[in-house]
């Protein structure tokens, strides 16, 4: 263990942000690996933390988190996955008449086995107490199902504070910065929420490739036993894809949303990774809910900074330690200075984009052998050594990142201020 590790949850010192977030989904037939769940995260430049932490409790579940302050719970051993967004509240409500004790997330994590335990704690809690930000949502799946959980603090002591949507499987979700419920929409909405056009961008793009390739993809031979893959999975969207979603620029060039506070909607513009003067997209991640060798090889898949000019990078959740980098802002600072350099170089974006794409389908097949690898000394009853293999790919994966940025950034660095035009022809 390392100072990455922390045996325990930090006290929580700050309030989640109610920024504009896009969630989604993918379960059952409708994902290739297990079932995925991710978010863009949006805010003000001021507000990410940049780094990662890993839980190891004495007792109950490991899980993985985002910082100090604003928090975002990632994913446990048992395979829950979340993503948090925000709903658009109409005021700020009266606070709860006593002492909430209401369960973070990370504790949530901690000691449940199921996203259907998760959720029925999360209930029972926002019943009582409702939300110490006013307004709550998440996505939660595991590697059965998957739920959509809304709620407002209109009222206390009463489960029509909030909404449960689900459980669902085989098909795709998503959420953004609006009530889904009617009643909420009713008692808390503000308005019309962030995120519509958002919304529908990611679905079309989901359900696009919802059964990819199903009915024509091969049952493969598995490698290890009948549970390491590839999988009798026949297809469904594969976490590339998902990928591809989250960096997605839809109808707004990055260089013309630098010219609008956040997201021009009411002009029909929409876009997953956005680039708002104020408020833009400063990371993107999602989880993937692993039904074989769960508590080993379910991972997220995380950027360390904006999504087009950083890679999806894995973190297994069965891994020892984080990489330093990960682990401490060391890699979301270097990333930042690519993404400030865009500013000045922005024809090079989508050339960035088109190399860590490449990177990542990479990547993906590299872990495939990593895990092939893992998978032998867990059946050979060596887990330790098994957590070593997994340990080493994600470091090596999180180096080879940082060393080709500080490439890229050589590059921009070394290139002229201006560049002398040639005479137009008369």
């Amino acid at each position: 263990m390392n100072n990455n590790n922390f045996p325990s949850e930090p006290e929580m010192v700050q309030p989640s942000l109610n920024g504009g977030c896009t969630q989604a989904f993918t379960t059952g037939l409708t994902s290739l690996l297990g079932n995925m769940n991710g978010q863009c995260v949006d805010s003000p430049i001021t507000y990410w933390p940049g780094y990662l932490k890993l839980v190891i409790p004495e007792t109950g579940n490991r899980y993985l988190m985002v910082g100090d302050g604003l928090v975002f719970t990632l994913m446990n051993e048992k395979g829950i996955v979340l993503s948090g967004g925000a709903r658009h509240i109409r005021s700020q409500f009266a606070p709860y008449p006593g002492t909430p004790k209401y369960r973070s997330k990370g504790e949530l994590l901690r000691i449940n086995n199921s996203a259907a335990e998760f959720v029925k704690m999360w209930s029972e809690d926002f019943t009582k107490y409702g939300s110490q930000t006013g307004v709550s949502c998440a996505l939660v799946v595991d590697t059965k199902e998957g739920y959509c959980l809304e709620g407002a603090n209109f009222i206390y002591g009463d489960p029509s504070n909030h909404a449960i949507h689900g459980p669902m499987t085989d098909q795709v979700f998503v959420s953004a910065n609006f009530f889904i419920s009617k009643r909420l929409k009713e008692m808390a909405e503000g308005g019309i929420g962030a995120g519509y056009t958002r919304a529908k961008r990611m679905w079309q793009l989901l359900i696009d490739r919802q059964y990819d390739s199903i009915t024509m993809q091969p049952v493969r031979q598995t490698q290890t036993g009948d549970k390491m893959p590839p999988f009798v999975r026949g297809g469904g969207i594969t976490p590339a894809y998902f990928m591809k979603c989250l960096r997605d620029h839809g109808n707004i060039n990055p260089r013309d949303g630098s010219l609008s506070c956040y997201v021009p909607e009411e002009r029909g513009q929409g876009a997953l990774c956005i680039h708002g003067l104020w408020e833009y997209t400063t990371n993107a991640y999602f989880g993937v809910a692993r039904t074989e060798y769960t508590d080993l090889f379910t991972c997220e898949w995380i950027t360390p900074n904006q999504p087009c000019i950083s890679p999806f990078l894995p973190v297994y959740i069965g891994i020892n330690e984080l990489p330093k980098a990960l682990g401490t802002t060391e890699a979301y600072e270097l990333f930042e200075k690519l993404r400030a350099l865009m500013d000045y170089h922005p024809e090079y974006r989508d050339d960035i984009t088109q190399h860590w794409t490449g990177f990542e389908i990479r990547t993906f097949e590299e872990s495939t052998l990593a895990e092939a690898k893992a998978a032998k000394m867990v059946d050979g009853g060596d887990k330790n050594e098994a957590r070593s293999i997994l340990t080493e790919f994600v470091a090596r994966k999180c180096n080879e990142a940082m060393a080709t940025c500080q490439k890229m950034l050589d590059f921009l660095n070394d290139l002229p201020i201006l560049e002398k035009k040639l005479p137009k022809e008369s």
